[in-house]
C-alpha cells in the first residue's frame, strides 16, 4: 500500500523491511512512530473465533501513519473517568504500534504494553498509552490490539473440533503471543533489543501477563514483567474448557445461530450487545492448569516482575451503600467467617459501610491477586511491588459518572498510569481536569524512570532515585507512592492475610 503526500504532510521515517512488507512512520523530533503495522490477518468471516493467522504480505511500502480501530466492543459513557475522546471500532483490529528512539546502536529494551478494561473493552490508541514519554527515556515502546469480550474468549464444542490443538477459547491472549513473536522477529529492525522485552500493563492487561508467565505458549516471548493493579485472582478459579463451551453453547442459543457457521455470519455488533462476558479460561493447552496452581509449583517464568497496587482501586466501581446489605453480604460470602470479615471491614452504619465496600472490593479483586502474584514469584526470581496513594490533583468541582465530586476518587483504578508512562497532560486533552504541580511532574519522572530501568535491567533503582528495596514475603516491603517516596511495610495486611486464607 502506497500514499502520496504534499509538502506539508510530516515528515516520513526510511522504509523498515517487517515480515510483512516494507512501512514507513512519521519521524518526530526525537523519535520514529510507526502506527497501525498488521501483526496478524484480519480475524474476521471465517477467521472469527480462530487463532491469529500470519498477516497477509503487503507489496510496496505501508504508510504506517495512523492507529487503527480498536477490536469492536461497546464504547465508553463520555461522562467516565476514563473517557478520552471517541475511537472507530471495527472486528479487523490486530494491528501494532510503535515509538522508537531515533538514536541508533546500541539495540534499545522493548517494553510491549497490554491494555486493561475488564476483558471486554480497551485499545492501543487510547492517548493516555502513548508510548512517547517512556520512549524518550531510551526504550522502544510497542502497543498492540487483542480481541476483547464474547468477540476474543468465546469457548464452543464446535470450535474445538476445528481447532488443530483441539481447543476452544482464549483467542484474545493468543494474539497477544502473536504480538509478541511479531516483536521477536522484527523489532530489532526499529532499533530494540528482541532478547529484552519487557511486558507492562495494568488492570486485565497485568492479569494478562500473569496468565502469560504461566503459559508454555509465550515461553521465551519476554524476559521481565510490570503488572499494575491486576493479576490471576486469589480463591477464584477460572472456568475450565467444559464450562466455557457450555455458556459458548447458551449464547448459540440466545442468539438463534444453530451452529457456529451461523454464529459467524450475525453482525459483531449483535453479539457484544447480546452477550459480552466470555472471559479466558483453563483450555488444558494454552491454560493447562489453573494459574495459582501453576505458580505454587514453580512452573511459570522465572523472571524479574515489578507489581503494585492502589490506594482507592474501587472507587470507579459501584459501592454497596447500607450497612445491613453489607452485613448480610459479608454472612452469604463469608459464612462463619463473617464475623472477622466485619472486624476488619466494619459496617456498623451506612458510611461505614461504604467506605468498607469500597476497600473489600480492593482488596479481593486488586490488591490481593497482586500480592499472590509478588509472592509466588519471589521464591523465583526477583520481585519489586509498589503502592500507589496520591490522588490526582482533579480540577475543583469537576465530576464524573463514578464520583460526582471527583475529589472522592482518591487514588482510584488506573490513577498511576498518567505518572508511570509520563503522559500528565494527556488527562487535560479534553479540557482541565487536574491541576498538575511541580510535584506531579516530578513524581511522573521518577515512576517512569523506575520502570524504564527496571526494562532495562530487571532492577528499578538507579542514582538519583530513592532506592526501592527488593520484595521479600518475610517482610513484604514496598515503595509508598504519595506525597513522597518512602519504604515501608505492605498496607491493609491483616485484611490482605484474611483473604487469602
Amino acid at each position: 500500500m502506497t500514499t502520496a503526500f504534499s509538502g506539508s504532510d510530516p515528515q516520513l521515517t526510511k522504509p523498515v523491511a517487517t515480515t510483512g512488507g516494507k512501512v514507513v512512520g512519521v519521524a518526530e523530533t526525537d523519535l520514529n512512530v510507526f502506527r497501525g503495522i498488521p501483526f496478524a490477518a484480519p480475524p474476521v468471516r471465517n477467521l472469527r473465533w480462530r487463532d491469529p493467522q500470519p498477516a497477509v504480505p503487503w507489496s510496496g511500502t505501508r504508510i504506517a501513519d495512523r492507529f487503527s480501530p480498536m477490536c469492536l466492543q461497546s464504547l465508553r459513557p463520555k461522562n467516565s473517568v476514563f473517557y478520552l475522546g471517541e475511537e472507530a471500532s471495527s472486528e479487523d483490529c490486530l494491528y501494532l504500534n510503535i515509538w522508537a528512539p531515533r538514536a541508533g546502536e546500541p539495540k534499545k529494551p522493548v517494553m510491549v504494553f497490554i491494555y486493561g478494561g475488564g476483558w471486554t473493552i480497551g485499545s492501543a490508541s487510547l492517548p493516555l498509552y502513548s508510548g512517547d514519554g517512556l520512549a524518550r527515556k531510551g526504550v522502544v515502546v510497542v502497543s498492540f490490539n487483542y480481541r476483547v469480550g464474547t468477540l476474543g474468549f468465546l469457548s464452543h464444542p464446535e470450535l474445538a473440533k476445528e481447532s488443530p490443538d483441539g481447543t476452544s477459547g482464549n483467542y484474545g491472549l493468543k494474539d497477544m503471543v502473536a504480538a509478541l513473536q511479531w516483536v521477536k522477529a522484527n523489532v530489532a529492525r526499529f532499533g530494540g533489543d528482541p532478547q529484552n522485552v519487557t511486558l507492562y500493563g495494568q488492570s486485565a492487561g497485568a492479569a494478562a501477563i500473569s496468565l502469560l508467565m504461566a503459559s508454555p505458549k509465550a515461553k521465551g516471548l519476554f524476559q521481565k514483567a510490570i503488572g499494575e493493579s491486576g493479576a490471576f485472582g486469589t480463591g477464584e478459579r477460572m472456568l475450565d474448557r467444559a464450562a466455557a463451551e457450555t455458556a459458548g453453547v447458551a449464547l448459540a442459543e440466545k442468539l438463534k445461530a444453530p451452529s457456529i457457521t451461523d454464529m459467524r455470519n450475525l453482525g459483531g455488533d449483535v453479539i457484544v450487545t447480546t452477550g459480552n462476558t466470555s472471559r479466558p479460561i483453563i483450555d488444558g493447552v494454552f491454560l493447562p492448569r489453573q494459574p495459582s496452581e501453576i505458580f505454587k509449583s514453580g512452573a511459570q517464568m522465572a523472571i524479574p516482575i515489578l507489581v503494585g497496587a492502589n490506594a482507592n482501586e474501587a472507587t470507579v466501581y459501584p459501592v454497596v451503600r447500607r450497612a445491613e446489605d453489607f452485613r448480610n453480604d459479608a454472612v452469604k460470602t463469608y459464612g462463619e467467617r463473617a464475623g472477622e470479615l466485619l472486624a476488619l471491614y466494619p459496617a456498623t452504619d451506612d458510611t461505614e459501610a461504604a467506605t468498607s465496600s469500597y476497600q473489600l472490593f480492593r482488596d479481593r479483586v486488586f490488591a490481593g491477586p497482586v500480592r499472590a502474584w509478588a509472592k509466588a514469584q519471589s521464591g523465583a526470581a526477583p520481585v519489586f511491588m509498589y503502592h500507589f496513594a496520591r490522588p490526582q490533583p482533579f480540577v475543583k468541582g469537576i465530576g464524573f459518572q463514578q464520583q460526582a465530586d471527583a475529589v472522592s476518587f482518591g487514588a482510584y483504578h488506573g490513577a498511576e498510569m498518567a505518572y508511570a508512562f509520563g503522559n500528565l497532560d494527556v488527562l487535560n486533552a479534553l479540557g482541565k481536569t487536574r491541576d498538575w504541580s511541580d510535584d506531579d511532574r516530578k513524581l511522573s519522572r521518577q515512576l517512569s524512570l523506575y520502570w524504564v530501568n527496571f526494562a532495562a535491567t530487571g532492577n528499578p533503582n538507579a542514582n538519583g532515585l530513592p532506592v526501592w528495596p527488593r520484595y521479600r514475603a518475610a517482610d513484604e516491603k514496598v515503595l509508598f507512592v504519595g506525597d513522597a517516596l518512602s519504604v515501608r511495610d505492605i498496607p491493609n495486611k491483616p485484611q490482605l492475610d484474611f483473604l487469602e486464607r
